[in-house]
């Protein structure tokens, strides 16, 4: 499999072919959405790109969230996934800052998620193969989305309805930049902290398909993997969940295991975009 993978990746990376077809600046809350933060702010900034295979029909989606810290970043279409196979999201969400705070980030990513899986179809993708991945605070929004089903319910759509959830190095405790936004009105909150912002807190028995992936303990953010490691064994081992797995990228720092999680992420995909071609 290993080896199959990185064929399919140096293929990939040396073809430079690709064909694909590209929309852009798709705003993605629709007229009677919930109303929720600056909304002027959120007409300037909640809008996605959005990249899917020529010539093809019923591909699978990934919606892809950039890292940030929640607070600073722009969206990028991701490495290692190949287009000609798979259509990929791209999203700008709400920042931290003067303008947004939590939880508006957490809806903004709903919403695009939601508005991918109604309009997929149109674009000629299939709506039950759309998955959802970031890396670092893109992260920890993939994990909120496929755990705490609130986000997605204010949408009208549900995490089951969705084919997998792929958190990259994501924090799985209370996101650091929303203890900042705290900490500006109380100076005591503490820089850990695990609630309704947490992953971890919504861990269950029963959830959508979800793999988390990590760098290295030694060489990821400090307590990163170990954090990501605790959600995984509470679902799996504590409540039998058997929907959810771990992988940890040996060597691999907060930026530079994104790429080989991308590319497990790519052949798993690629696997079912062949699949759905044999049907």
């Amino acid at each position: 499999m290993l080896k199959k993978m990185l064929y399919s990746l140096f293929v990939l990376a040396f073809s430079g072919i690709i064909q694909a077809k590209d929309y852009k600046n798709i705003s993605y809350y629709e007229k009677n959405a919930p109303a929720v933060g600056n909304i002027a702010y959120r007409n300037e900034r909640c809008n996605l790109d959005l990249r899917i295979p020529d010539n093809k029909k019923n591909f699978p989606t990934i919606v892809w969230f950039h890292g940030g810290g929640l607070s600073k970043g722009n969206k990028y279409y991701p490495p290692c996934i190949d287009t000609n196979q798979i259509a990929v999201a791209i999203v700008n969400y709400r920042l931290s800052g003067e303008k947004a705070s939590c939880p508006d980030y957490l809806y903004d990513a709903a919403a695009a998620a939601a508005w991918v899986l109604k309009n997929i179809e149109k674009y000629g993708g299939s709506p039950k193969h759309v998955y959802i991945s970031g890396q670092s605070a893109g992260g920890y929004l993939t994990a909120m989305l496929g755990l705490d089903k609130k986000y997605l319910n204010a949408f009208k759509v549900q995490p089951f309805d969705f084919a997998g959830f792929f958190p990259v190095t994501g924090q799985m405790s209370t996101h650091f930049q929303i203890l900042t936004e705290r900490r500006k009105k109380d100076p005591s909150v503490r820089d850990f902290a695990i609630d309704e912002y947490a992953p971890i807190y919504h861990a269950a028995k029963e959830t959508p398909y979800m793999k988390f992936y990590c760098g290295d303990s030694l060489c990821d953010w400090p307590a990163r993997v170990e954090e990501n490691q605790l959600l995984v064994m509470r679902m799996c081992r504590v409540y039998g969940n058997q929907n959810v797995s771990f992988y940890s990228i040996p060597g691999g720092t907060h930026g530079s295991c994104t790429a080989p999680s991308l590319a497990m992420i790519n052949y798993e995909l690629e696997l079912v975009a062949r699949k759905i071609a044999k049907q």
